[in-house]
């Protein structure tokens, strides 16, 4: 019974620390590989490029369909695909300056669009 305990502590005790990550300073090329790159709807509308993680900044003007709104930069329009566990607590209208940080999607039929994966309130 001891050794049965002693085992499983061993096992527990080194499963546990494969799970630990590392989150100070790098000097690794990875590091910012899913870091979010500040850009604008022109920007990603002239040279879109799938998978690429963007951040963008606008009000969500309309909305399309259930997880899929408007996003306005004051000049260009993207269309945006928000989950309801990725949306604000908060109400959000028309009005409301949110930042976006998410992945551009490319599609051979239609315009690029952005698959939100968060959204902060910043007005």
């Amino acid at each position: 019974m001891r050794t049965l305990m002693l085992t499983t502590g061993i096992i527990f005790g080194f499963s546990g620390a494969a799970f630990a990550q590392y989150s100070g300073p790098s000097e690794t090329k990875d590091d910012n590989k899913d870091a979010y790159e500040t850009a604008t709807i022109a920007d990603i509308m002239a040279d879109p490029k799938d998978g690429m993680h963007v951040t963008l900044e606008g009000m969500l003007v309309r909305k399309m369909s259930d997880e899929m709104y408007v996003l306005s930069d004051g000049t260009n329009e993207i269309n945006v695909e928000i989950d309801e566990d990725d949306f604000p607590n908060r109400e959000v209208s028309e009005t409301t300056k949110v930042k976006i940080e998410g992945e551009v999607d490319t599609h051979l039929t239609r315009d690029a669009d952005i698959e939100a994966d968060r959204v902060e309130i910043i007005q």
